[in-house]
């Protein structure tokens, strides 16, 4: 019984360990990951970044990375970046891309826009990143278009509306469907 209690508080420990954002990827600690700190990639201060002054970063102006008018970048019509038929990109079948299970995950810590972690954002293959919220279960998922931004699906895959932009260094903006940004991002 005891070896069983061990092997019990040990697994949840373990995966504690990997819960945790480590200082040099939280914005609350280090500041020049946050974009109401740091100007450079605040979509409100560089509008070189920010889908309504940019619209070749905006699918509701830009059809190349529309998924309504690209079936490259559309699930319902490219199950190659469709986590549900193509079980490479699904977390249910490959338990390795949970950022709770996998401490070598590869992807982004989602922050609301106070900083607070919400999520993970992992990279599924190079076009693909699967959303996560902070316990680990799977929210949906981002289709990637040629001009670096990402596009929002849930898990029936229906485009959200809701997309994000690169922020210029190494982490994204998350914007609704009218381009404005929610104040979310990830690093």
């Amino acid at each position: 019984m005891r070896i069983i209690l061990f092997f019990v508080f040990f697994g949840f420990g373990y995966i504690g360990v990997f819960a945790q954002v480590p200082a040099n990827r939280n914005p609350q600690i280090n500041k020049t990951l946050n974009p109401f700190e740091n100007e450079r990639i605040s979509p409100e201060k560089n509008l070189k970044i920010n889908p309504l002054f940019n619209w070749n970063l905006n699918p509701y102006s830009n059809a190349a990375i529309n998924p309504s008018s690209n079936a490259l970048i559309n699930p319902k019509l490219n199950t190659k970046v469709n986590p549900h038929f193509n079980e490479i990109l699904n977390p249910l079948r490959s338990l390795s891309l949970n950022p709770l299970i996998n401490g070598n995950w590869v992807g982004y810590y989602l922050y609301d826009k106070n900083g607070n972690h919400k999520g993970y954002c992992v990279r599924a293959d190079q076009m693909v990143m699967l959303n996560f919220d902070v316990g680990g279960k799977w929210t949906g998922y981002m289709v990637q278009t040629d001009s670096k931004t990402y596009n929002f699906f849930d898990l029936k895959d229906e485009w959200t509306g809701e997309f994000a932009c690169s922020d210029s260094d190494s982490g994204i903006n998350i914007f609704n469907k009218d381009g404005e940004w929610t104040g979310a991002f990830a690093k």
